[in-house]
Order: structure tokens, then sequence, then C-alpha cells
């Protein structure tokens, strides 16, 4: 038998253009395009109804898109007078329970997917296939409920993995999973993936594991795509306000544009040409790092005074109160004790991301 070998193929790029889907008068799906290169993971995260089932559906090969074209590798799977069924795309599909058949050892649900001539190899391609999945092959003669959850989604990509795909749809895998499993097994599953040098695209509604599994990021909002890119580059500059708020915690403030600059209740936090007069100042929270204030030293920055500290376990809300604002609330690390009627000192690292006032 020889061993799964990493996919070079140009065959497992995918390309959408111009994709529109309506369900009777709604529209669900508008003008998507969107390439995912060979071998990559890309993420597709939004809100419940944003469209991301229905494009998952659309690219499996369960469903059509009224306009545009889908293309993988060089083949175009749907488009004008094109339709190609799900079982000739060569792609794989992970759903979100796993739907492992439950009359079944492990070994015989990753056996399902496997060729007929490969079956007298069936055996030691199982534990192959359990093996890039991080599993302990022994486990091929339990029962899927005799696993955890993360160990049925591994089986679950295993199963799919058999068939060879160019590549690989995973609809939510992880979010029926606790959360520390929800990490690890992700990790796993990437790791396989990469490994295998499958073109794999997620869907999810969660923005930690879009920005840590995807080398892409594609945010669907109303059924249209709002920003693609690095999750690097949607977390540090995103295009608008719903964007940001989405990918991670925002600190707002009214801020005013001016020669060149954007000045807030901060100081000066940007610079800006294009925008004059009133305007919003968006910083991570991790950019505002606060002390305490020690009398007698100037140590910097702008003070303001704690009206409030709501503990949270690992971080406390604080409410501070500066000169030109109603207040401000920045989550912080628990590892200092503050207190209501703390004085304090902010600074900012880097510069703000600036929107038109809305």
């Amino acid at each position: 038998m020889s061993e799964i070998e990493p996919s070079t193929s140009e065959h497992s790029t995918i390309d959408l253009r111009g994709i529109g889907k309506r369900y009777g008068s709604t529209p669900v799906l508008e003008s998507i395009d969107l390439s995912v290169p060979a071998g990559s993971k890309t993420v597709i995260v939004g809100s419940s109804g944003s469209g991301k089932t229905t494009l998952l559906r659309l690219l499996s090969g369960f469903d059509f898109p009224d306009v545009g074209t889908i293309r993988i590798g060089r083949e175009i799977v749907a488009g004008p007078g094109v339709a190609v069924p799900a079982h000739r795309r060569g792609v794989g599909h992970v759903a979100q329970d796993g739907a492992l058949f439950p009359h079944l050892t492990v070994g015989q649900n990753v056996a399902f997917g496997l060729d007929r001539h490969e079956r007298d190899d069936r055996p030691a391609i199982v534990s192959e296939l359990l093996d890039l999945v991080s599993l302990d092959p022994v486990l091929a003669s339990r029962r899927p409920d005799e696993l955890s959850g993360g160990q049925q989604q591994r089986v679950a990509l295993a199963r799919a993995m058999a068939r060879k795909p160019s590549v690989m749809l995973l609809d939510e895998p992880f979010s029926s999973l606790d959360t520390g499993l929800r990490a690890s097994t992700r990790e796993l599953v990437s790791a396989a993936l990469t490994s295998a040098g499958i073109t794999t695209v997620l869907v999810t509604h969660d923005r930690a594991e879009a920005l840590t599994f995807g080398d892409q990021v594609a945010v669907l909002r109303d059924g249209r795509l709002a920003q693609v890119g690095t999750p690097t580059a949607l977390y540090c500059s995103p295009t608008d306000l719903a964007t940001a708020r989405f990918l991670g915690d925002v600190v707002l403030l009214e801020a005013n544009a001016s020669a060149g600059q954007v000045r807030c209740p901060l100081g000066v936090v940007a610079r800006c040409t294009s925008l004059n007069g009133g305007c919003t100042a968006l910083f991570r929270p991790e950019q505002l790092v606060i002390d305490l204030l020690v009398p007698g030293v100037d140590a910097g920055g702008i003070v303001a005074r704690i009206a409030a500290a709501e503990f949270q376990g690992s971080s406390q809300l604080l409410t501070l109160e500066i000169a030109g604002t109603s207040g401000l609330e920045l989550p912080v690390a628990s590892g200092i004790q503050y207190r209501v009627g703390d004085q304090v000192t902010i600074h900012t690292i880097g510069d703000a991301i600036v929107f038109p006032a809305s």
C-alpha cells in the first residue's frame, strides 16, 4: 500500500464568481466572489442567517446557484448549463454532528469511503487514516458511542479523507464540543488537513475559531462578503465597524479629524488625510495599557479615574472616567486588583483605526 501523500494538484483550487442564490423571492447570497488557493484553509464566518450553510451546500453540490459559476480546479462544477452532482465533485464533507454510522465500528465507518480495489488493504489503510487524525488505531474496533465527541469528529474526518478528496468542507464541526475539547480537536484536524495538502473550507459562527483555523477568512454578512483576507488583516484592519465588532472586542471613542490628525480624549491617536471633522476612533483592548498612578511621579499618558470595576475571573471590566468621555469600558487582566476611586494612566499602543462618524 502506498502512503497517503499531500496533494499538490491545481485541481484543488476553488473559485466562485458572481454567485447568487434565492429561495422564492428572498435573496440568500448575492454577488459572491471568492478564491481558495490549493492546499489552503479558508474560513467563512458569519452570524446565523448570513448565508453560510447555503454557500457550503453550493460548494458541495447539494444545491446549485441561480447565477454565477463555481470552479474546482479546471472544472466548472456549477454555472449556466452546468450542474455537477455532489458525488462527482471529489469533495469531502464533515457535518456538525459527524454523522457516523452508529451500528458500525470506527474501522468500518472509516472504511466505508474506500474504493473497492482498496478493500484488501482495508486494515492498513484504516490504521493509516486514524493515525493521520491523531487517533490510536486500536480504536478501530470500538463503536462511535464509546468515543468522546472530539474523537468522533476526527473519525468523521478520517472517513471523509478515505475518499482522497481534493476539497474538504467542514460545517461547524466543533460547535457541539466543550471549550477545551473544541480547541484541541480543531488543532488536530487542522494539522491533519495541512499534512494531507487538502484544500479546506470551514463554516463557523465562532470568531476565535475563524481567526485561529484559517489562512484566509471571509466575513459573510446578509448574504454578501463584507471582507476577505488573512486573519491578521481582518482583525487589525477591518473595513467597517460591523466587521470590527464581529471579530473581537472594541473600544470606541468619539474623535475629530483635522489637518491630517485624529484627536480624541486619549490625544492624537492616528493620522488620516481622507477625513475631516467628526469620526470614530477604534482600539482593540490590548492597545490600551493602564497603570496605577503613583503620586508625585509623572508617568505620562492620560489620567483617568476608575468609576466601576467588575471582576470576571481572568479579567476585570473597568469603567474609566476621562475628561471628554461619558465613561470608557475597558477589559483588563486580573493580575492587579483595581478599586473604584483609583487613579490610573492610559497609554496607547499603535494607531487607532478610524471610521467616518455614523
